[in-house]
């Protein structure tokens, strides 16, 4: 009877893992996938010390019922690509994704195949913005009195939170990977929208 629990219990251990979209940072890739299966990114790498290169260009997309997301990139042109869930990362698929502004000498020619890219840190983004006004600062709470000193910068990408009463709470990451998290007046950032066609 021994052996036949055992061999049921391997069976089980041995099935396919169910990969899912979920929101977090993959590597250069900043993810956020909303409860209705609306799916935003961001890319950017740095290249180079003293004299750097940038790649960087922004995503969206639909979770289909497989898990997996056909996406519209963009920077100066909009690129279509597919965007799937691994055991531990995400494969991002973009033919001629070099072409996207600064990537042809930074970004790896496998974007046209699929790169796969580990999660680095996990995230309750719900959406992803871009910080439209100069200066940002940070408050507490949903109230201009709590201010605090930090705040974010013009074209600075966000992770949204929550949105509440004109207010939204977003988590923005530097490229040290350091976290800040804080609320600001809705108006100050915008989401990361394909442009219109």
């Amino acid at each position: 009877m021994r052996n036949i629990v055992l061999a049921v219990t391997l069976s089980v251990s041995a099935a396919p893992f169910a990969a899912t979209l979920q929101s977090g940072v993959y590597e250069e890739l900043q993810l956020a996938v909303s409860p209705s299966g609306q799916v935003t990114g961001y890319y950017s790498e740095t290249m180079g010390v003293g004299v750097t290169r940038n790649c960087a260009f922004a995503l969206a997309g639909n979770v289909s019922p497989n898990g997996e997301a056909e996406i519209s990139s963009w920077s100066s042109d909009v690129l279509p690509g597919h965007l799937s869930a691994t055991a531990d990362g995400v494969t991002l698929k973009i033919a001629n994704g070099q072409n996207h502004d600064g990537c042809m000498n930074v970004m790896v020619p496998q974007i046209n195949e699929g790169i796969a890219l580990s999660k680095t840190q996990s995230t309750q983004w719900v959406s992803l913005a871009e910080v439209v006004d100069e200066r940002v600062y940070l408050s507490s709470t949903p109230d201009v009195s709590t201010r605090r000193k930090a705040w974010i910068v013009k074209d600075d990408v966000v992770g949204v939170l929550k949105t509440e009463k004109g207010w939204t709470q977003i988590q923005f990451i530097n490229e040290s990977g350091k976290s800040t998290t804080g609320w600001v007046n809705s108006q100050s950032i915008k989401p990361l929208t394909p442009p219109a066609a």
